[in-house]
């Protein structure tokens, strides 16, 4: 546990004498990390909109892909972000990205591009987020690669072949849709607390998408945020999950909803996190579906909330505990990059 004393100036809404914890696997007791899955993989125009940088980039790859992490990552990690990639059961390295079972993975088909990627995660030396095959209780893909049963066994032969290959620097994060009617599938698709870091859900509205042609009414951020956190925290525990691992919105974001119902979706996200303390890092998903259009940029007052949020102190972590993480990794030999 990284521990840091922050002075009246370090932080707008801290007292001198502040004290802000840092744990091993990046978990901040004084805010939340602000991220993004940006648009065609571009993170400055997110940022210029912001006025900051990201804290942590959203990257995609399968599971057949040895090398990773690729060039954009490395990238991402050497301008001084954190990553988190998504490891899909799916085969980048052919046309269409075609899905692979979970027990071709157990049968070890998989295990020499998985280690390359656990050996390339251990040479970063930085704490590096990942997640296999997200979203494992969504109708497309629940029980279709497998049985849950054969996923929670994927997920722990995959954080098994890291460490064993050195890479005690992966966070593995825990992602799944987070919606109501699929919580009853999270206990089965649980991997245990030996092998999951953070816990990570989604809190989408969709009203007017071709996807979901009965979602008409629109759903605030906190709406969609709140049955997968009052799930975990009062279900979890039956279930063997430990509802005090820190939790990550993986994916968030609104379809257009009106000038200012989409301004304040984005802006009223700082305020909403104050009253869910176990959230620790928000991740907006800038991109489309279809007509499902979620991309920051495509207008205006989407833009106006989105910058509006990411300026507020609570997901705009100070500079004191950036440099902080950033001089305790360098000295304890890990280099992480320092954090502008």
């Amino acid at each position: 546990m990284l521990v840091l004393t922050l002075g009246g100036e370090g932080h707008a809404e801290h007292t001198s004498g502040y004290e802000c914890t840092i744990s091993e696997i990046l978990e901040p007791s004084c805010g939340v990390w602000w991220g993004a899955s940006p648009y065609k993989d571009r993170i400055e125009p997110l940022e210029e909109v912001v006025g900051r940088r990201m804290d942590i980039v959203y990257t995609w790859r399968g599971i057949d892909q040895a090398s990773v992490p690729g060039e954009r990552e490395r990238a991402l990690v050497a301008e001084g972000r954190f990553v988190h990639t998504n490891i899909e059961a799916r085969r980048f390295t052919r046309p269409g990205h075609p899905a692979v079972d979970y027990g071709s993975i157990l049968r070890g088909d998989f295990d020499e591009s998985l280690r390359s990627q656990a050996r390339g995660v251990a040479e970063l030396k930085v704490p590096y987020f990942v997640t296999f095959d997200h979203e494992a209780d969504a109708g497309k893909r629940y029980d279709r690669r497998g049985t849950p049963e054969e996923f929670v066994r994927a997920w722990r032969h995959i954080v098994d072949l890291y460490r064993e290959e050195g890479a005690d620097n992966a966070v593995w994060v825990w992602n799944v849709t987070g919606w109501k009617g699929n919580l009853d599938r999270l206990p089965g698709l649980w991997p245990g607390n030996d092998h999951v870091d953070w816990i990570s859900w989604e809190a989408y509205n969709m009203s007017g998408c071709d996807l979901h042609p009965d979602w008409t009414e629109p759903v605030s951020f906190e709406e969609a945020l709140r049955p997968a956190y009052e799930w975990i925290q009062e279900e979890g525990p039956r279930h063997g999950i430990d509802p005090g691992k820190p939790v990550m919105i993986g994916e968030m974001g609104t379809t257009y909803i009106g000038p200012e119902r989409t301004r304040q979706w984005y802006a009223e996200i700082p305020e909403v996190l104050r009253r869910y303390e176990r959230v620790r890092a928000v991740k907006v998903w800038d991109n489309r579906v279809s007509d499902c259009d979620f991309r920051v940029g495509a207008h205006e007052h989407a833009r106006e909330g989105f910058a509006e949020a990411g300026q507020d102190p609570y997901v705009n972590l100070p500079d004191q505990i950036r440099e902080f993480v950033a001089s305790a990794e360098q000295r304890a030999g890990r280099g992480l990059p320092r954090l502008p």
